[in-house]
């Protein structure tokens, strides 16, 4: 992931407002749209190579959030990046209920087609219930699920030993190489060179 973020930050900012919400309650604001795009094109212009060594990668899907007609705004934010991977639709909201901390293996539907190796991708992670509940999806359809990226993980300061994780975290100084949560399974640079 690119970053953490509690409530409220610019971060969490940027990332409900550049796709707004369905209900309305925080507004679209177009502007950053282009600010999303830019943290996700930096990243994986640093991060790419290493995550298709580590799982080569046939397709780029997003975790649909909610039932918003059209695509997911990260994915027409995906598909605007000049990827090397396709961008495609492999999930589409199911009838199970979706809540905080409660994955559902019946929260999202497959869409038909030939099984690959997916990179899933979702702008915000809380709990981990929609992620793992789109990666089940995809697994019972056929698919290898080759990693996964979140943009930023909200941090919930005020719950149980979140306020020492989160002190830790702020003292280090951001870096693109090295963001709060690379995958130690990262190759090795000094073998790349």
């Amino acid at each position: 992931m690119v970053s953490l973020y509690n409530k409220p930050s610019q971060l969490r900012e940027w990332l409900t407002c550049y796709k707004g919400r369905v209900d309305e309650s925080e507004p679209f604001i177009p502007e950053y749209v282009d600010v999303v795009k830019a943290l996700i094109a930096r990243f994986l212009h640093e991060h790419g190579a290493h995550i298709q060594a580590r799982s080569p990668v046939d397709v780029i899907t997003v975790v649909p959030s909610s039932n918003r007609t059209g695509p997911h705004p990260l994915e027409t934010i995906l598909r605007d990046l000049p990827l090397r991977v396709p961008v495609v639709t492999l999930l589409q909201r199911g009838p199970g209920a979706l809540s905080f901390n409660k994955p559902s293996t019946d929260g999202f539907v497959p869409t038909d087609g030939p099984p690959q190796r997916v990179l899933l991708v979702d702008d915000v992670c809380t709990t981990g219930a929609r992620i793992n509940s789109a990666a089940y999806a995809l697994n019972a359809a056929g698919h290898h699920l080759a990693g996964h990226f979140v943009v930023a993980r909200r941090i919930n300061v005020g719950y149980k030993n979140t306020p020492a994780f989160w002190a830790g975290q702020t003292a280090k100084q951001f870096s693109w190489t090295e963001s709060p949560l690379i995958n130690s399974q990262r190759p090795n640079t000094q073998a790349e060179a």
